[in-house]
C-alpha cells in the first residue's frame, strides 16, 4: 500500500469515527417563575422596601444546578444551568411577587437609588434538586430579614424552607418544582408581613 493509499485509509476511518460519535449535549439554561402570593392582610406596608441580590455561599451561588444523591453529598448538572446566578434570579423573584401581593407601597433595586424605609436582607441556604433513594424534588430555603433602615434591628427574620416534588427525575421537571417550592416561600414570606405595622 502506498503512502498515498494508507492516508486515504486514515482520513476514510476517522471521518467514519466522527460520524459515529454521539452528538454534544446542549447547554440549557432556566429560570424560576411561578410565585403568584395573595395579597398582603392589611393592605401594603407605608413605606419604600429595597431588595438587593441575595447571599449565597459557596456552590448554592453558581449557576450549574445543584442535586443531592445523599444527606452528605452535592453534584452539579451537566449541561444544565441557571439563566442568572441565583442570588440574582431570587432577587428578581421576591421583587416580582412582592409587587404582585402590593406588600409595601414600592419595591425596588438597590441600583434605583432612591430612598428607602425598609432593607430585606436574605441567603439561599440551599436550592437543590433531590434525587437520593428514588427520590425527585426540589428543596428550597432562604433565609429573610426585613429591617427598618433607621433602625439596627430587624423588623422580621425567619428562615423559609419548603419542598415540592417534581413531576419526573428530568431537571425540566425539576425546575418546575422549584418554582412551586419558591411560590410557597413566598407566600408564608408575604403572611408573616403582616406582622409588620
Amino acid at each position: 500500500m502506498t503512502n498515498l493509499s494508507r492516508r486515504g485509509a486514515l482520513i476514510s476511518s476517522l471521518a467514519l469515527g466522527a460520524c459515529s460519535a454521539a452528538p454534544v449535549p446542549t447547554d440549557t439554561f432556566y429560570r424560576i417563575v411561578g410565585a403568584n402570593p395573595p395579597g398582603r392582610s392589611g393592605g401594603p406596608i407605608n413605606g419604600v422596601i429595597e431588595v438587593p441580590a441575595l447571599r449565597g455561599e459557596g456552590v448554592i451561588n453558581e449557576r450549574a444546578i445543584l442535586y443531592r444523591v445523599s444527606d452528605t453529598q452535592l453534584r452539579q448538572y451537566s449541561y444544565h444551568f441557571w439563566a442568572d446566578a441565583p442570588a440574582a434570579m431570587i432577587q428578581g423573584e421576591l421583587i416580582a411577587a412582592l409587587r404582585k401581593a402590593e406588600a409595601f407601597e414600592s419595591v425596588i433595586k438597590p441600583e434605583m437609588k432612591l430612598n428607602r424605609d425598609f432593607e430585606l436582607i436574605g441567603q439561599i441556604k440551599k436550592l437543590e434538586h433531590d434525587v437520593a433513594a428514588g427520590r425527585s424534588q426540589a428543596v428550597v430555603e432562604i433565609e429573610l430579614a426585613v429591617r427598618r433602615v433607621s433602625g439596627d434591628a430587624p423588623v422580621m427574620m425567619k428562615t423559609y424552607a419548603a419542598t415540592a416534588t417534581a413531576s419526573g427525575a428530568s431537571v425540566s421537571a425539576a425546575v418546575d418544582a422549584f418554582g412551586e417550592a419558591f411560590g410557597k416561600i413566598a407566600a408564608d414570606f408575604v403572611g408573616d408581613l403582616s406582622r409588620i405595622s
